[in-house]
């Protein structure tokens, strides 16, 4: 395969117009005068791109004498036949512009349609405008009664409703024509499933009627071979059933990998280790809520970008933004009026740098717009979860995530869980609320999944002095590869290693910590007391993990292939060293789309430089503003505050904000912000379930303010505790906006 130099155009080339080129040596004068014609029309740069495909007749030498002609017009060559499809892809690997258009060289299709291609495709905002071929002039004879007759079974076959569905006279942007050229199947002539396949990648499309005339100049490659064609077709048919309707999707890296490949470096599982993975995918629709194990091809994928250098890593994700950006212009009205007032298009977002053109989301704009215009106009409500929240600030909050981003985030969980050299089936202890809130079919199943993936609970809200040896000697008799859970009930815990015994006994491989952020004496003691590093996860529960420590310890490690973070003060990005807010682009969640997000948390920023570990993805400092408070009950027993988060979170309707505030012992003050539907009753529940949880004789004064202030970080704390092994207060990281 060969490609001359080509020029660089002054300005930003708008269209490429692919033409594959087969014996079309009498076609291509007239076909370059005219397209170049069409870029003057419609006063854009574009470039001709013909491919010779293997062509016996002067086909090559025409190429080349137009290119010498026309510095616009551009030539690749196949040394044999190689097929439609493979000439496109050539193409679109030569193409430099930002949309691409293919073209057959034999002047049936009109090449000044391609204005008006190009006109659909920015006036209704659509990822592809195909045209299909009018029936006007055309000679009903065997192909046309062929082609018709195709038509109708891909459409029954895929559920279409296409004029002319297997037309290869389109237009879309590159990376669409990239993603769509990016088949796993063999087959004959691929070109006839290009919609099909956009279908089944969720690319919208508008259909245009086009002029279509019979050839004049040379001979088709299918004159002659129409049943041989006809078979093969048939054929392919099958392949592209089993491809788009049958298979499970790839994540959608995968197509990227495929034009930046790496060297993956994962380690190997063994034999039984492997058993048991493909075991536990068997049975994971069975034991999972809502995500299906279509994990699989996001974790192998993530094994694979998590080695993409920085630059390539950010070309994956401006590629996902952009995608990101059209959707949200045609299915999601709170973007597109956004955009309207800010006087921008889908096309003026290309990337990161264009980010700042949008405005920021606040919890605020979700609360207000979110039964109304801010979630998508074309999910699936069956494939959509709820997701509720409090987080750290008291105040209950709804999103929703779908299918799609939940798989994804599970799959990102585990790749960060081997950086600290856990792998599946390892035995491990996770501190968690385990079944708080789930309804008893979620509690099977999450009971299940750790049964089959060797990982055992500690269930963190039931602390108290007679359990903590209890749960010492679980996690000394499991000798875990990993123990993650709150990092509170970490430093709670490590004081009553360091206090009773020193250290654990026995090897535990390491911790991960995560739901609020240790300072530095922290991390310290639970490393002593468990004998092994921690890894720290910065997360939330609108996204899950957004960062990791890997093995190197030198900042978090953000999913790049999943959220575009920034740092940010003043609106604009903080310099190496400077604390900054977290604002977060979710690149995963269609259903429910955030973009620049204000999630309320700040950060430290680092420089842009390569870690030590070989990942390319973007790296934040310290995570500062997450840290609870444990409340003390009585008889010897304690709660983080993550409980408080998680029982207020399903009391919305009644309460607005609440706030847990301890400064003795057997007494807290709870601080309700009334909501609309708050009632005695409501009250009465409350109070029973806290004196459940923190002894029946615990003291609780009421107050119900009209709101509750901010801390020094911007946020409001759910609970704030002033007893001695507080490590929110003094000990803990305060950061000052400067």
């Amino acid at each position: 395969m060969y490609y001359p130099s080509g020029y660089v155009a002054a300005v930003p080339i708008e269209l490429s117009v692919i033409v594959p080129c087969l014996n079309e040596e009498g076609n291509l004068p007239e076909l370059s005068e005219r397209v170049l014609r069409v870029f003057e029309m419609g006063g854009f740069e574009g470039e001709l791109i013909l491919v010779d495909d293997g062509s016996t007749d002067g086909t090559a030498e025409a190429i080349r004498s137009l290119s010498r002609a026309n510095d616009r017009v551009r030539g690749c060559f196949h040394a044999d036949n190689q097929g439609i499809a493979a000439a496109w892809r050539t193409g679109v690997g030569a193409a430099r512009g930002r949309l691409c258009a293919v073209i057959d060289a034999d002047l049936q299709y009109q090449p000044e349609d391609l204005l008006r291609l190009r006109r659909e495709l920015t006036e209704y905002g659509v990822d592809i405008a195909q045209g299909w071929r009018s029936a006007v002039g055309r000679q009903k004879g065997p192909r046309y009664v062929y082609s018709r007759g195709f038509n109708w079974l891909l459409n029954s076959m895929f559920s279409m409703d296409m004029r002319d569905n297997k037309s290869g006279f389109l237009v879309c942007a590159r990376e669409v024509l990239e993603d769509l050229l990016t088949y796993r199947g063999s087959y004959f002539y691929w070109q006839s499933f290009v919609m099909v396949a956009a279908k089944a990648k969720g690319y919208s499309y508008r259909q245009v009627e086009t002029l279509f005339q019979d050839r004049k100049q040379g001979q088709s490659f299918l004159d002659g071979r129409a049943l041989q064609a006809s078979a093969r077709s048939l054929v392919d048919v099958a392949r592209a059933a089993w491809e788009y309707r049958l298979a499970r999707r790839p994540a959608e890296a995968e197509p990227f990998l495929r034009r930046r490949p790496v060297v993956e470096r994962k380690t190997l599982r063994d034999p039984r280790t492997q058993a048991r993975w493909r075991a536990y995918l068997a049975a994971f629709d069975r034991t999972h809520w809502m995500i299906t194990r279509d994990v699989e091809h996001y974790y192998e994928s993530l094994c694979k970008t998590q080695w993409l250098d920085g630059p390539s890593v950010r070309e994956l994700q401006d590629e996902k933004l952009r995608r990101l950006i059209r959707h949200c212009w045609r299915h999601v009205p709170f973007y597109r009026e956004r955009m309207k007032q800010a006087g921008l298009g889908p096309d003026d977002i290309r990337g990161q740098a264009d980010l700042h053109k949008l405005p920021l989301l606040t919890k605020s704009d979700i609360r207000k717009h979110l039964y109304f215009d801010i979630m998508s106009d074309n999910h699936d409500k069956a494939q959509v979860l709820e997701v509720t929240t409090s987080g750290s600030t008291g105040e209950p909050f709804v999103c929703y995530a779908d299918r799609a981003q939940l798989e994804f985030r599970w799959a990102a969980t585990l790749r960060a869980q081997e950086w600290t050299g856990y792998r599946f089936g390892d035995p491990s202890v996770r501190l968690w609320h385990q079944t708080l809130g789930m309804s008893p079919a979620q509690a099977l199943r999450e009971r299940l999944d750790a049964a089959l993936s060797n990982r055992h609970f500690v269930p963190v809200f039931e602390m108290a002095d007679g359990t903590l040896d209890e749960t010492v000697r679980l996690i000394e008799r499991v000798g875990p590869t990993l123990v993650d859970g709150y990092a509170e009930a970490f430093d709670f815990l490590a004081r009553y290693i360091r206090d009773q015994k020193g250290r654990v006994d026995g090897q535990v491989g390491a911790v991960m910590s995560s739901a609020q952020t240790l300072p530095a004496s922290s991390r310290r003691l639970i490393e002593d007391a468990f004998g092994c590093r921690v890894f720290d996860k910065y997360g939330s529960r609108e996204f899950s993990g957004i960062a990791y420590e890997c093995d190197a310890h030198s900042g978090h490690h953000v999913v790049s292939e999943g959220y575009i973070v920034e740092l940010l003060r003043g609106g604009e990005p903080v310099r190496p060293g400077e604390v900054g807010e977290v604002v977060i682009t979710d690149l995963n969640n269609y259903c429910m789309p955030f973009v620049r997000y204000r999630i309320g948390d700040l950060a430290q920023a680092l420089a842009d430089s390569d870690c030590t570990c070989g990942r390319g993805a973007l790296r934040i400092g310290d995570i500062e503003g997450r840290v609870q408070s444990i409340i003390q009950g009585t008889d010897g027993r304690y709660l983080p505050g993550t409980f408080f988060a998680h029982y207020f979170k399903d009391l919305s309707h009644a309460v607005r904000r609440y706030q847990v505030v301890q400064r003795a012992p057997g007494a807290i003050t709870l601080r309700l912000v009334k909501g609309g539907r708050f009632t005695t009753a409501v009250l009465d529940e409350i109070l029973a379930t806290l004196r459940q949880h923190l002894g029946d004789d615990m003291h609780i004064d009421v107050e119900h303010p009209q709101h509750i202030e901010l801390v020094r970080t911007g946020k409001h704390v759910g609970s704030v505790s002033e007893l001695s092994f507080d490590f929110q207060g003094n000990n803990a990281p305060v950061v000052v906006r400067p």
